[in-house]
């Protein structure tokens, strides 16, 4: 808005017969004018004399603007570190197998993987791009860097980042103090204090740096490493999981192991309600699923002697190595293919193992 073309001409002559500039401020604040105004008619008497505009700072609607995009920044970057180290974490628990941890182990196995790899590869692209943009924002207008929102929102960040460490370094020693190998503890406290490390010297280092001209070089090194540690990590995760094609598959055997367990269930009830005699076909026995869930062929069902039977049925993958090498490997382990498991109906059977 143009000052008061009074003020704006009072101010013009006093200036001109040697008025100080204090006394001129002073003098028109006591007739009742704003500071705001006054200032502003100042501005624009020096913006005559020197023929050069005073710059404006961002407005303050730009705050909001910066609160949007640094909430996107530290949102995206909690998703990726978090299922990078739940990634980097089960990982460790695959190639460092641990016995006596083992079922716990394996309830959560390909569910975290499958998880940690999606939210890595939506979360971390876009904390890239929004952090693009709010570097080249900070290279256009450095007083950015002095923002009050951009320093809450990084303490913020930092606070969080701080109770997620100290989260997973407790959940890593509690195993520890409960018996697990020290080389899993050593590995895993290694990738918390590589991820909480990082995440905390950029960008503490950041709010302690305020020259614009010392940033790209900074960020930059920040973006390459980032990259380059999820990249291997990704890949490393796809190797474990195999393609989505193979998980199907497995997930369609997982679903034909639990029908068969459905069906050992029934048939030892029905032992135990017939005086002890085994079912002459499958179709004798109520509310049981008799066929397969993919192919919709029956399940092939052959009697034994006294409470023995077989049940048998082709299966599109192998059980995971890892169940089968296990120290206490499941009664439903099964190669590619058409499988029998011998069972008995005196006797429950193992509850099948977990598939993702």
């Amino acid at each position: 808005m143009p000052p008061n073309s009074n003020i704006a001409e009072f101010i013009e002559k006093a200036l001109a017969a040697g008025v100080p500039h204090q006394t001129l401020v002073g003098m028109l604040a006591a007739r009742g004018w704003p500071e705001k105004e006054i200032y502003e008619a100042l501005a624009d008497q020096y913006q005559r004399q020197t023929g050069i505009d005073v710059p404006r700072r961002a407005a303050a609607g730009a705050s909001a603007k910066e609160a949007f995009f640094y909430l996107l920044i530290f949102s995206t970057l909690a998703t990726w570190t978090v299922a990078f180290g739940c990634l980097a974490f089960t990982l460790i628990d695959r190639w460092l197998a641990d016995p006596v941890f083992y079922d716990y182990q394996q309830s959560f196995d390909s569910y975290t993987i499958t998880y940690s790899l999606a939210a890595m590869i939506v979360a971390f692209p876009l904390y890239l791009l929004i952090s693009r943009i709010v570097v080249r924002e900070a290279a256009l207008h450095p007083e950015k860097l002095d923002s009050s929102v951009r320093k809450w929102l990084t303490y913020l960040a930092l606070v969080i980042a701080a109770c997620v460490f100290m989260g997973d370094l407790i959940a890593a020693l509690a195993f520890l103090l409960r018996g697990e190998l020290t080389s899993r503890f050593v590995t895993k406290s290694l990738v918390v204090l590589l991820l909480s490390g990082g995440v905390f010297s950029y960008y503490f280092g950041g709010l302690r740096k305020t020259d614009a001209a010392a940033q790209p070089g900074r960020d930059r090194m920040m973006a390459i490493l980032s990259t380059v540690m999820v990249a291997v990590l990704v890949v490393i995760g796809f190797t474990q999981l195999g393609p989505p094609s193979a998980q199907r598959a497995y997930r369609a055997d997982g679903q034909r192991v639990q029908r068969l367990y459905q069906l050992s269930t029934h048939i030892a009830e029905y032992w135990r309600s017939h005086d002890k005699q085994l079912p002459g076909q499958l179709t004798e026995l109520p509310n049981a699923s008799v066929t397969d869930p993919i192919t919709r062929q029956p399940y092939e069902y052959y009697r034994g002697n006294g409470s023995q039977y077989q049940l048998c049925t082709s299966f599109a993958r192998a059980s995971d190595p890892h169940e089968a090498t296990s120290p206490t490997p499941s009664l439903w382990v099964h190669p590619a293919g058409r499988h029998c498991f011998s069972l008995d109906a005196g006797t429950l059977a193992d509850y099948p193992q977990q598939y993702p």
